[in-house]
């Protein structure tokens, strides 16, 4: 009784169950462990991004109707040209570059963090990469991309829908805000907030141009956390904050620039049939 109404539920609202599922699934163990630093929760915690890919499996087992099917094969879309994996994997460490590079010239490279390249060396990305991918990337992005934005893009479109899932995505990460050992302990969850849409839109970028691929967003994740460094964490000053947080905007709205231009066309020729 209780299944076949979530199996209900779940198909009307599949979106909704997912991102129901995947809050509930992560916050159990990070939200004791944020309370208690030395309980119980802080080993699990550790490996606790696989919430989000296990929340969409869950979701598609219930939506039926080939969603898990759909799932497998965004996962494994791998055909999409040799330019996008030099993308997903070179983009970011390109995009870090110009970031150092702007504070460089204002006098501001010392207060710039240091990404896992640095610190580990270029070297370590043969090792670091493939299993960023293999943790965060396809724990998160089997529900982030492989779930929910195809959804999310036949209901809003892309500029929306990439706004709303980079607001969840960053409320998804709170509870790391208050653990203490973390990275984001202690400092300003509004920074995400405010960066997550951006590096959303690039997301739903790369995802819409090779045909869907949920494997090319895990390859982006890991290739962005290797080289690059989140707005939260990235700045020991406010202006450097302030200053990855313009450039990743800059970038959306390159890629929303984009979208807009391939829109206008379509209207102009939808005009003229009317006249």
């Amino acid at each position: 009784m209780i299944l076949s109404g979530v199996r209900t539920h779940a198909g009307q609202f599949p979106t909704t169950t997912f991102f129901l599922l995947a809050f509930l699934l992560t916050w159990a163990v990070w939200v004791p462990r944020a309370v208690a630093p030395e309980g119980w929760a802080t080993t699990v915690g550790t490996f606790w991004t696989w919430m989000p890919a296990i929340a969409a499996v869950l979701t598609a087992a219930l939506v039926g109707g080939g969603a898990l099917r759909d799932l497998g094969a965004r996962l494994t879309r791998w055909r999409v040209g040799w330019q996008w994996y030099v993308l997903v994997l070179v983009g970011p460490a390109a995009f870090w570059a110009l970031v150092w590079a702007a504070t460089a010239a204002a006098g501001w490279s010392g207060e710039l963090g240091r990404p896992m390249m640095l610190e580990q060396g270029v070297a370590s990305a043969a090792v670091l990469v493939p299993v960023l991918a293999l943790t965060d990337g396809l724990g998160e992005e089997t529900g982030w991309r492989g779930f929910a934005l195809p959804r999310m893009l036949d209901r809003y479109g892309p500029v929306l829908a990439s706004v709303l899932l980079g607001l969840l995505w960053a409320l998804w990460h709170l509870p790391l805000f208050f653990t203490e050992g973390l990275q984001l302990a202690g400092r300003s969850p509004w920074v995400l907030l405010l960066e997550l849409p951006a590096v959303a839109v690039v997301y739903t970028w790369v995802f819409q141009r090779t045909g869907g691929s949920a494997l090319l967003a895990i390859l982006l994740h890991a290739g962005t956390n290797f080289t690059t460094l989140s707005a939260s964490v990235a700045g020991a000053t406010v202006r450097v904050t302030v200053l990855v947080l313009l450039a990743t905007w800059l970038l959306a709205a390159v890629v929303i620039g984009a979208w807009q231009r391939k829109r206008t066309p379509r209207r102009a020729a939808s005009a003229r049939d009317l006249t």
